[in-house]
């Protein structure tokens, strides 16, 4: 089944800066709120970009609208609950209630560190910002398999991409 994800609106009024950050569904609260603040520091907004991996592009509009469809042949979006896009954007909206900065949600599908780019690109961001991987063997092993987002980044981009530590990646302050 098809899904329609029409674009969604700023919380605030835009500056003249943009900052691009990637954000998933379950991100720590502490992410968002961290990137944020360092937008703000930067007077910049944030658009935040969601790359779904589990469904795919089949039309982009004029208007921004994206038509979807899930890549598991075997899933059925329901169009009686709320979509995962507006579960993000109402969680996003609950995360940056007391707005330091204006921010949007954009939807996208693909590979991650060509959308965020190719996104930076079409917005001509100041910069890409995302979160550090999660903890744990699934999140090591994705990351061994399919690469890291910020590695790639790095690698192929000419903006400058600003790593926001998980908060269970502190303790220590400095390298061995």
């Amino acid at each position: 089944m098809m899904s329609t994800v029409s674009p969604l609106p700023w919380h605030g009024e835009p500056a003249a800066a943009l900052v691009v950050l990637g954000v998933e569904p379950h991100q720590g609260a502490d992410v968002i709120d961290a990137a944020a603040q360092f937008a703000t520091r930067l007077g910049a907004s944030v658009v935040c970009v969601w790359v779904d991996a589990s469904h795919l592009t089949t039309e982009r509009r004029e208007n921004g609208t994206v038509i979807t469809t899930p890549l598991d042949p075997d899933a059925v979006d329901d169009p009686g609950l709320p979509t995962q896009v507006e579960e993000l954007h109402n969680r996003l909206a609950e995360i940056l209630a007391d707005p330091v900065t204006s921010w949007r949600l954009h939807y996208a599908t693909g590979a991650p560190a060509r959308i965020l780019s190719d996104v930076a690109e079409e917005l001509e961001a100041v910069a890409i910002m995302i979160g550090t991987r999660n903890k744990g063997f699934g999140h090591w092993a994705a990351e061994k398999i399919d690469g890291s987002v910020a590695a790639r980044l790095a690698q192929h981009q000419h903006r400058p991409v600003i790593l926001i530590p998980h908060p269970e990646a502190g303790g220590s302050r400095g390298l061995p």
